[in-house]
Formats: structure tokens, sequence, C-alpha cells
């Protein structure tokens, strides 16, 4: 909320500065007065105006004294102060300025004159201070980044830093003031490097993006990043600019943060994350060089009672001790992790099931040798599962799963150690489609894309409306059918995610339409999660802001299942959606568990007729019938209908006899990219200018 401007009027005549302050106050300024100038400058140096206006000649200090007096008391430079002069006193101008006035205005005073002036100047002070504080925050901003500049001539190879070089670096400008002194700080590792890069941004006119260590004289090394592009001023083409940032901590810091994210801070192991990432590389360079990999997984047997009985510390120490027996009784070849809690694995680069049988053998008894803790030993006996590439699984997911089946079968059986069996086709199938489908959205949607199928309203046979729809498209699976993969999305709590890409996708794809001259209704379905998901009102909002699209050409649909779970929370948020412009479609209608009576509540705009009384509504005198029931219901609640799956004219002609608004199929058309579906809107629309189609489709919009 914008707080009131206050205007301090510093005038010794009383009538004068009564009407100034009448005037000015009817216009919802702050008045503040003062009878004199040093009366002025207390009021001023007390609460800090907005703008000062001020007469010329007063008792006591006069206006040119008292506005010295306050540019030195001034906390912020630049309060606007406008002098009241003579109209013809020429000499108190000049002086009014020489004094630090900013303006002046002439007795008798112009009030419309006045009123620009000071709107003028109180526009300009809020200018100069929202750039001041742009600059301070700027400047503390660069100082926390450890962020300077820089120019490099490269006629002459001068290089020009900003004043915080010494500081942030501990290189003084002198040392570094030509291209061969920079060289020469940069470590012998980097230098041809970035000379190589600053000969090519010299010839090529292209931009740098580089990072160079500096060794310090205390030791250590600084890592210093260098940006700069082409100055892009006329005649200025051997002049680069940028930035340069010291990140070095930044950098100490990733490798920190890498390794703890790595590694097991107790054992300093491998952790579960760098373990499948050590399995995946074994198991790529399996598949190119034709051999295998195995791995092994243990864990420690009565770890828990240990920790109820001894304490967390000692279950610690037996973590440790197991992972040195581990690491210390195998063969370099054999990486050791530890993946989480008492389960460790290890990491074999052959699959001779009869070597790794050995080593783990060897391995178990080795760990569980007698742990001595306070005068009393300890044992701990470990239980472990063996799995093989390609024999039991085909990625890491799966022989960490294969492994886990193994030892959980060993543990049944009562044995130290069991071998993998291999999973069913099925089973590997449903894996193998949760693990592409994560690595799908961790590829920011790529292997997405939507289609759109056509709606066309049967009264003038002109298309008025697409469904958006979800396509998922694998590169080594193909394209899986939304029925297979929906469900596993939902299951994994990863359909919230999806829903919002397609909501931002369709928006963006129907204002590109609108700018083509091709004007549909966005249809959008929405997911049981994404239904109940909390921000779902707020990314509406922002799709559809985003793109530039209005929520009227929205509509969003829901299916009758989803709106009766909880009806009267539906209820509020249809309402809401509506008041915000979006159109409401119930989906499916009739298949579900809808009550009539909160289906006369609900705040909708359209219901669509599922498939499934469509398909034989032909044949079948009680799916007419209930088709019947809906359209007659629908037109006496104002609604539209949409059926869909309609695949022949029968259906259509039967459909439009009944009075059903629009239709949806493949007799109209199949879901089609964006590109194909414009086309087949222009083709089926005949040849209507864009403002003629504009014209002829904002009824329906």
């Amino acid at each position: 909320m914008q707080t009131t401007q206050s205007i301090l009027v510093v005038e010794d005549d009383l009538s004068t500065r009564m009407l100034i302050t009448s005037i000015l106050g009817k216009q919802g300024y702050r008045l503040l007065e003062a009878a004199d100038g040093q009366e002025g400058l207390e009021v001023f140096r007390r609460e800090r105006p907005d703008l000062v206006l001020m007469d010329v000649m007063m008792p006591r200090l006069d206006g040119f004294a008292a506005c010295l007096a306050m540019r030195e008391a001034e906390s912020v430079p630049g309060t606007p102060v406008i002098m009241l002069t003579a109209a013809d006193a020429t000499a108190d101008v000049e002086r009014a300025f020489e004094s630090g006035a900013t303006d002046f205005i002439t007795k008798p005073i112009n009030w419309p004159l006045l009123a620009a002036r000071l709107r003028y100047a109180l526009r300009a002070r809020r200018t100069s201070l929202e750039l001041q504080r742009t600059r301070l925050r700027q400047s503390h901003a660069q100082k926390i980044a450890r962020l300077g500049f820089w120019a490099w001539h490269a006629d002459s190879d001068r290089l020009e830093w900003s004043a915080d070089l010494p500081e942030l670096t501990g290189l003084r400008p002198e040392q570094v003031g030509q291209l061969a002194g920079l060289l020469a700080h940069v470590h012998p590792d980097d230098r041809a490097r970035l000379a190589q890069a600053m000969e090519v941004m010299r010839t090529a006119l292209s931009r740098l993006d580089l990072e160079v260590r500096l060794p310090q004289a205390e030791g250590g090394m600084r890592v210093l990043h260098l940006v700069a592009e082409p100055n892009p001023t006329p005649g200025a083409v051997q002049l680069f600019e940028g930035a340069w940032q010291d990140v070095t901590q930044v950098r100490e810091t990733e490798q920190m943060v890498q390794h703890l994210a790595l590694h097991d801070s107790l054992t300093g192991l491998p952790n579960r994350k760098l373990f499948l990432r050590q399995l995946e590389a074994a198991i790529e360079r399996a598949r190119h060089e034709g051999q295998g990999v195995a791995m092994v997984l243990l864990d420690i047997n009565r770890l828990g009672r240990i920790n109820d009985a001894l304490g967390m510390k000692a279950g610690d120490l037996v973590l440790a001790r197991v992972a040195h027996a581990l690491q210390q009784g195998l063969p370099g070849e054999i990486h050791v992790a530890r993946l989480d809690g008492d389960e460790f694995a290890l990491l074999v680069p052959h699959n001779d099931l009869e070597r790794v049988r050995a080593k783990t053998d060897a391995a178990l008894a080795r760990a569980s040798q007698p742990i001595s803790l306070d005068g009393e030993s300890l044992f701990a006996s470990l239980t472990a599962g063996i799995a093989l590439f390609p024999q039991h699984a085909g990625n890491a997911e799966e022989m960490i799963q294969a492994a886990q089946d193994a030892r959980q079968l060993a543990r049944l059986q009562g044995m130290p150690l069991s071998v993998a069996r291999p999973a069913s086709s099925d089973t590997v199938t449903e894996l193998k489609l949760e693990f592409a489908l994560r690595a799908a959205l961790e590829e920011d949607f790529r292997q997405f894309h939507l289609v759109y199928q056509p709606q066309m309203q049967l009264s003038d046979n002109r298309i008025v409306g697409v469904e958006a729809l979800i396509r998922w498209e694998h590169p080594e699976i193909g394209l899986v059918p939304p029925p297979r993969f929906i469900p596993i999305m939902e299951e994994l709590g990863l359909i919230n995610a999806l829903g919002e890409w397609i909501l931002r996708s369709a928006c963006r794809q129907l204002r590109a339409w609108q700018d083509a001259g091709i004007f549909l209704q966005m249809s959008i379905n929405l997911s049981p999660r994404q239904f109940q998901d909390s921000r779902l009102s707020e990314i509406l909002a922002a799709a559809v802001r985003d793109a530039g699209v209005q929520p009227r050409h929205i509509k969003l649909e829901i299916t009758e299942s989803v709106a009766m779970q909880d009806p009267q929370g539906t209820i509020e948020q249809l309402r809401s959606w509506r008041a915000q412009g979006f159109q409401i479609a119930i989906d499916d209608f009739g298949i579900g568990y809808s009550s009539l009576e909160y289906l006369l509540r609900f705040p909708l705009d359209t219901i669509k007729i599922d498939r499934a009384f469509v398909k034989d509504i032909v044949a079948s005198p009680s799916d007419r019938a209930i088709v019947r029931a809906v359209t007659v219901m629908a037109q006496s609640m104002g609604l539209a209908t949409v059926a869909e799956g309609v695949e022949t004219q029968r259906q259509q002609d039967y459909l439009d006899a009944i009075g059903v608004t629009q239709i949806q199929g493949y007799l109209f058309g199949k879901p089609m990219r964006a590109d194909e579906l414009a086309r087949f809107y222009l083709a089926h629309q005949g040849q209507t200018t864009e403002a003629g189609v504009a014209a002829q489709l904002a009824p329906a919009l």
C-alpha cells in the first residue's frame, strides 16, 4: 500500500500558507507547515518530507539559507525544494538554484502550473530513490556474490578491472593490466586454454565463458569465472566487456557437498546414489564388451537388537567395523558401498558365479569376526544375496531388487547366501516402465507431447474446440498408451507434475493458434490427484497468465467420480474456477455414481456423454434412452453436451436428431499433433480469412 506523500510548506505569510495548504490538501498530500526558514529547517529535520515548497523572503532564516541547511541535513540527497519567488526577481531565481533548489514558482502562483510541477518533482524523486536503492542493492549483491566487471581492448590487449579486484582476488589492477599479465597469473595448466578462448573471441566476435585457476602466494588456489561479449556499440569491434566472479568457495563447497551427497558419513563408503552410478557404468561397459557384472547385497543380522541392548553408539561401531572388514578383505577391483542402514553392497566386474560365491563367502567370514566393545565381544553375522547381469536383471535398479529378493530367500531358508532367480517378464516390464517414466520426467518432459482431438458443433458442422490428450513416446519402448502409464504416475505421485506441464503446454498452444487466426475452446482433463492439489487454482491462473490466453477459452474436465468424492468441496472449487472465467465439464458422464441432486448444484457448462453409451446407440434402446434423457436434462439446465467416441455416420445422425450439441470421435477426427490439427481445421472450415474465422467462431467461445 502506497503511503501518502508529504509536502512541507514554508511561508511567513499566513494567508498565502493557508491557501496553499488548502489547495494541496484537496489533492491528497499530507501537509506540514512552517512560518519561517528556521522553523522549516526544524520540521524538515524531524519529519523528512518528500518535497519542500518554500518562500524566498522570510524572517529569521530566508529561503536561500534554509535550502542550504536542508541540503546539509538530508540523509538521502535530492529532496525536491521548490522556491516561491517574485515574478520579476531574476536574481532570486539564480540564487535559489545556487542554494540547491530544484525548481521555482513565481508569485502570484499559477495553481495548475504548481500542481503539475509538484507531480513532476515527486515523480522524479521517486524514480531517483528507486535508482539509488537499485544501485545499493546491486552493489551489495555484487559484493556478496564476489562479482566484478572487466573489459578487454583487443587491439592493444589492455585490460580494465572494477575497483573491487584486489579485495576479492588479491590481484592488483596493474598486475593484470595487460593480457600477458593475466596469463602470467593463471595456473600453467589453464594458460593455453584461456589464451585460445580469448583469441577465438577476438577473431569470431563470440562469447567467452571460462573458469581459470589463480595460484595464491600464501598457497591454495582461487577460481575465477570470466564471462565477456563483444561491445554492441558501433565502432567498438575491438572492445569486449563482461563480468568476473570469484567462485572459489562455491567450487570448494560443491566438491564437499558432492562428496557428502555420494558417500556415507559414518563409514566413508560410497552411498546408494554413487553405487547406482558405478553399477550402471559397469553394466554399460559389460554390454559393449559382451561381458557380465555381479553384485552382492549384504545386511547385518540382528543389528536392531544390538542398538536396543547396547545403544546406537555400539551399532555404529559394528557398522564401521564391518565396513572396514569388507574394504580390507576384498580385492581392489571389487567396489564396496553402504546403501542404507545395515545394508552393504559389493560390485564385482565379472559374472563368474563360482568366483563371486567364493569372494562373498570370504567377505562374510571376515566381516563376522568378533568385535571388542568395552571388554565384551560382539559377533555380527551377515546374510547375502547375489545377482548377475544379464542372467537376473537388465539394469542397475533391477539388479538391486534381484539381490534383495535373493537375500530375503537366504534368510527364509536359514542360509548365509543365496543367488537370485530370473524375474518374471511381467514384473520386469512394469519395473522398466516405472524407471523409464522417472527418467522421462527428469528429462523435462521431452519424451511427452500433446495431441488434440477436434470437437464439431452439430448445428453448423464447425470445429469449435479440441481436447488435449497426453502421449508418451519412449526412444526405445516406443509409443506407450496413456492407460499403461497414467495409473503408474498416479501411484508414484508424479501425476501432478505431468498435469501442470499439460496445462501450460495446452495454454501455450492455444495462444499460438489464436495468433494464427484459429480460435478454439481447449478442453483439459484434470486427474483425481491433480484435482485435490491445493496449488491447482494457483497453477491454473499462472498457466493462462503466462500463455496470454483468457480463462473462458479453457474448459476444465473432471470425471463425475472425482466430483463426488467430496461434493460440497467440489461445488466450492468449481464455483471459484467459474468466477475466474474457466469453463467446467463433467467427463465420462453416466458411468460413475453421481447424485442427480448434486449434479443440479454443480456449476457446469458441459456434460460429456461417455463413449460407452454412444458405441451401441443405434442398436441398443437402453443406450438411446440414456443419451436422450441426459440431453433433455442438459438442455433444461442450459448446458452443452459433447458425445465422445462417435465413429459412424448413423451415430452422428442420431445424436444430431436428439439435440446433442457437439461430437468428438474418429468419424470426425482422430487426435492429432498441433500442426496437423491446424491444417485439418483450415481445410474443414474452408478458405475463410482469419478475420472471418474469428468473427464466425467468437459466439461459440
